[in-house]
């Protein structure tokens, strides 16, 4: 069983996790993790400074790989260079914890007609 699963086999949240990026294969995981978090992330810069968003795109493999996100009050996505990240913090609710994709279906199936 990994770290991020549970007894039943059921992913854990992320929610409330931060995660380093001291070296390259530890921003890659955080910034993947990031991308498919369901909530907010704080994204901990190295200036001091920090975003606040949903991470909906990582751009990698280019000679200056980065993110988009989605910035509260903002309707234009953001860029952050993941060369600028220090750490990732998973700050918003995961919205999707605990819901299957059976509990979603179900609930918008159209009742069957007799």
């Amino acid at each position: 069983m990994s770290d991020h699963e549970t007894s039943d086999n059921h992913p854990l949240s992320w929610e409330g996790k931060r995660l380093l990026t001291n070296n390259d294969a530890a921003l890659r995981k955080a910034i993947e993790h990031a991308r498919d978090y369901r909530g907010d992330v704080t994204i901990y810069l190295k200036t001091g400074k920090h975003v606040i968003g949903y991470v909906f795109d990582h751009h990698e493999g280019i000679p200056n790989p980065y993110i988009k996100l989605f910035l509260a009050n903002q309707s234009e996505p953001s860029f952050v260079m993941c060369q600028d990240i220090a750490k990732v913090e998973f700050s918003g609710e995961d919205t999707a914890f605990g819901r299957s994709w059976d509990d979603w279906a179900q609930k918008w199936q159209k009742p069957q007609a007799s």
